[in-house]
């Protein structure tokens, strides 16, 4: 499966998209940058996230995925707005911004390789394109 490709981040309100969020990734700032996570499935350094589990709302799922792939605390999440993505089909994720309450200098479990830091300039390679697309603009 290709990488997603970034298309547009939408400005909509977060209690009723205009397309329902697959998807939630959180851009979360912290002493040392925006928190990246080394992806062990697609071998690209991104944005904590994941899917929206059913019965979950995109702010449950971003906060959820930002524990399971950190193992840290993710603040009061800031929704940004729905990005739209393409992998060969659309598909639209919830973004949220918040400052990280807590990160472990270290962390690895299965879908997570190691913890790093994104500032403008100065990024771990390689970095997913959405992921790149949304920093470069909105962190």
């Amino acid at each position: 499966m290709p990488l997603a490709r970034f298309v547009a981040l939408h400005t909509v309100p977060e209690e009723a998209p205009s397309s329902p969020p697959r998807f939630a990734v959180v851009i979360a700032r912290h002493a040392g940058g925006v928190v990246l996570v080394y992806s062990r499935y697609r071998k690209v350094w991104e944005l904590p996230g994941g899917l929206i589990d059913p019965g979950e709302t995109a702010r449950e799922a971003a906060a959820r995925e930002f524990v399971e792939e950190t193992g840290g605390e993710a603040g009061e999440l800031e929704w940004l707005g729905l990005m739209e993505v393409n992998d060969g089909s659309t598909h639209f994720g919830a973004v949220y911004r918040c400052t990280a309450r807590s990160l472990p200098e270290t962390f690895e479990s299965p879908e997570t390789g190691a913890l790093g830091s994104w500032r403008p300039g100065d990024s771990p390679q390689p970095l997913g394109h959405a992921d790149a697309a949304l920093l470069t603009r909105h962190a």
